[in-house]
């Protein structure tokens, strides 16, 4: 009951067509969501700087994950930063990414504001792609914002999100959060 409670609250936030998975660590969570979502031929975009590159112990990689690092200003991608990594047209002899993913906050303490996560949506799902996003500390960013959830990734476009209870106090309670019920579909 307790479960079905909390999945209930999260699709109050997210969405009733929003799926629900409880996962027991960011990095279980995070790296399933991505394995979830790339085919063995594609790659995830992120930050340099980001939690799934730097602070998971290879765990993404592990997985067979292919991480194509973009150049960050203060910890955060921008569009200008992710089109170099993204091809014009397909090219066999590259992974080709299928996903944008992004923390919010950043790791070194910044905040992508609403307009900018909407800006990564967009230009990601006009290149057929999905966006990810690790909200580890998405409560401090809501909070410092003045945002909801809701306004930072359902309005905004966000496909999936890496909800953590861990940092909030919470133990062994993370989710996965599928926004598009279908990106989450066999999960």
């Amino acid at each position: 009951p307790v479960s079905a409670d909390a999945v209930e609250l999260f699709r109050d936030i997210f969405g009733k067509q929003a799926k629900i998975f409880f996962l027991t660590t960011g990095t279980a969570t995070n790296t399933l969501i991505l394995r979830h979502l790339c085919k063995s031929w594609n790659s995830v975009i992120c930050s340099e700087d980001a939690h799934i590159n730097v602070d998971e112990c290879g765990a993404p990689e592990n997985m067979g994950i292919k991480l194509m690092l973009a150049e960050t200003v203060n910890g955060k991608i921008t569009v200008e930063t992710i089109k170099p990594l993204v091809p014009s047209e397909a090219d066999v002899h590259r992974a080709q990414p299928a996903v944008i993913s992004i923390t919010q906050n950043t790791e070194l303490g910044t905040l992508y504001s609403v307009d900018e996560i909407k800006s990564i949506c967009d230009f990601a799902h006009s290149k057929g792609l999905y966006v990810h996003m690790d909200g580890a500390r998405i409560a401090n960013a809501a909070a410092a914002l003045g945002a909801s959830f809701k306004e930072m990734t359902v309005d905004c476009g966000v496909v999936v999100l890496s909800f953590g209870g861990t940092k909030n106090g919470c133990m062994c309670a993370e989710a996965a959060v599928f926004i598009n019920p279908e990106a989450g579909e066999n999960f």
